[in-house]
């Protein structure tokens, strides 16, 4: 899509229009095929004016009360107290950070559009359960500390020419768990 005039669009508006398109879905109002052909034209939107006319015929997304504060874009995951989600189509940076403070974090990058072919996710955590799911296949390094806590490991070989995702960071007094199901 060329700019038309208008601001730019942020990644955080179009994160909350990907949202109200995944409920317009979940309710039945979208059709896959037209999700994903409304999805690509979202991705494309250089403005505001144009990430608001893909779902312009869509009611709003009903507020969430699932974590005290959340904070989602490419490039950060944050959840303090409660639970978040991440899954479904959406961005991930090259560098990623993970954190969660008290609460429960589920990353689902099964269904993401990885911005290379070789993404690091670093990890903090505080008396918190994170946990990262990777489609099968890919190449997943691990340095994530745990301490005093819980660590469950589903870890698979992937082959040299699928996604590299690198983990680092520490995990304290929570639980972490690698899963590639």
């Amino acid at each position: 899509m060329e700019p038309t005039g208008g601001l730019r669009a942020s990644d955080a508006s179009r994160d909350a229009a990907a949202g109200t398109l995944a409920d317009a879905v979940a309710v039945g109002r979208l059709s896959l095929a037209e999700h994903n052909t409304r999805l690509d034209d979202l991705y494309a939107a250089v403005t505001d004016d144009q990430v608001s006319a893909v779902i312009a015929d869509l009611p709003a997304r009903p507020a969430k009360r699932g974590a005290v504060f959340r904070a989602f874009d490419p490039y950060r995951c944050l959840v303090i107290g409660g639970r978040a989600q991440r899954a479904g189509r959406f961005r991930i940076g090259r560098f990623c950070m993970v954190a969660a403070v008290f609460g429960r974090l589920d990353l689902d990058l099964r269904a993401a559009r990885l911005s290379q072919g070789e993404v690091t996710l670093t990890v903090w955590s505080v008396a918190a359960r994170v946990t990262v799911t990777v489609p099968p296949g890919w190449r997943v390094t691990d340095q994530v500390l745990v301490i005093g806590a819980r660590r469950a490991i589903k870890d698979g070989g992937g082959d040299e020419q699928a996604p590299l995702l690198r983990l680092r960071g520490v995990s304290l007094a929570g639980s972490f768990r690698l899963s590639n199901e």
